[in-house]
């Protein structure tokens, strides 16, 4: 029931809540495409929802894997890719349990997927996707780096007809709090339904600082090219809101380095 409400929300049009509206799609598959390798290039989808960047992908001609943990999400890709004409593979695995036989050109994470995951396990995730790549294969991932809106709590309601907590009309409560100093953002939503059942979920998004990147990424056996002030053509600074990171995998020996060097830095300050 909750992947078909989290289907719902991707495909809605009046918002840009889950995935973008497919005119911005549009835009930003442009904009992928030149930062990609000219196609066809094995492309991998990592968190690829309901499908409506890796099916435009490949009809650009590139060849695309899409992987995600929604059941109702990969049932929408398969559809729609389908529907498509293109040949599009859709795998349901958790981003931290990565393993694929085949090996990429490159790798795409879009819409902040990255800060979903606890802060120890966002480095284990970009390390799978790293480790999917072929050598000098390239990662193109979307960072937040500040929600919209400021450091604090900021509380609201509406009565809405549907919502991730339920099909039905009810009312929906918001709490959401932003911690500058821990880069951690928190959302809490309760559905209040006329029958009296209230329904409630947390999400919890730990961002990341933009000195923070190339560290990270190094660490993961990544190598990072540009950063980018969300999906414009223009470098990152410290008043992007949103990052879009272009990295290419190095080798495993100097990833290893990198991550000896973390360790003892990190004992040092111990």
């Amino acid at each position: 029931m909750v992947s078909r409400r989290v289907l719902l929300e991707h495909l809605d049009q009046d918002h840009d809540g889950a995935s973008r509206r497919l005119p911005v799609i549009e835009q930003q598959v442009r904009r992928l495409l030149r930062l990609l390798p000219p196609p066809p290039a094995d492309v991998l989808d990592a968190a690829c929802g309901p499908g409506l960047y890796a099916v435009r992908l490949a009809r650009r001609g590139h060849r695309v894997v899409g992987v995600d943990v929604g059941p109702a999400v990969l049932r929408h890709a398969r559809g729609l890719a389908r529907e498509s004409g293109v040949d599009v593979a859709f795998v349901h695995t958790d981003l931290r349990q990565l393993e694929l036989v085949e090996a990429f050109d490159a790798a795409v994470l879009i819409y902040y997927v990255l800060e979903g995951f606890p802060r120890a396990a966002q480095e284990r995730v970009l390390r799978r996707l790293a480790r999917a790549l072929r050598p000098g294969g390239r990662l193109i991932a979307e960072l937040r780096v500040r929600p919209d809106q400021p450091p604090g709590r900021v509380t609201a309601w509406d009565v809405v007809e549907r919502s991730l907590l339920s099909d039905r009309p009810h009312l929906l409560l918001t709490d959401t709090t932003y911690d500058d100093r821990r880069q951690t953002y928190v959302l809490r939503e309760v559905a209040v339904l006329d029958d009296g059942t209230v329904r409630a979920q947390q999400t919890t998004g730990r961002l990341i600082r933009l000195a923070d990147v190339t560290p990270l990424c190094r660490r993961a056996g990544l190598a990072v090219r540009a950063v980018y002030d969300g999906w414009t053509r223009f470098r990152a600074t410290a008043l992007s809101e949103s990052l879009l990171v272009v990295a290419e995998r190095t080798s495993s020996r100097t990833a290893g380095r990198a991550r000896r060097r973390a360790s003892a830095a990190a004992g040092h300050r111990g």
